[in-house]
């Protein structure tokens, strides 16, 4: 389970270099960087928790919230998108794959969580 969840805490970097490679190629603003920062942040420390907890009865609980906060990425995302940039250009200047990358990232967590939640139930 640990080395799922060193998978997924990489999986979580990646939405934070995602958004600087695509700021340094002039696609997005600077302040893009931010909203990388905040699903990198949540997910990377969940998935921190969660490999402290592994031996704990506490790592039920954070698996569960490991798989729910890519979901919750999932869907806000595209909303985010669309209120910051105006419904003509949500998904213009190099935004479109940036939400595909960033809902790849975020099925590949999900995944990640799901799988260890399943290995989880089959130890007890």
């Amino acid at each position: 389970m640990k080395k799922l969840y060193q998978y997924y805490i990489i999986i979580a970097i990646l939405y934070v270099l995602v958004k600087i490679v695509f700021v340094s190629f002039g696609y997005l603003h600077l302040g893009a960087i931010l909203h990388g920062l905040v699903p990198a942040t949540i997910t990377g420390l969940t998935g921190f928790i969660v490999i402290h907890y592994s031996k704990n009865e506490k790592s039920k609980l954070w698996t569960k919230i490991a798989s729910i906060l890519p979901i919750l990425i999932f869907l806000t995302t595209p909303i985010y998108m669309y209120i910051n940039s105006g419904a003509n250009l949500w998904l213009t200047n190099g935004r479109l794959p940036v939400l595909i990358i960033y809902l790849l990232l975020a099925s590949c967590q999900f995944i990640i969580a799901f799988v260890s939640t399943k290995k989880a139930g089959q130890n007890n």
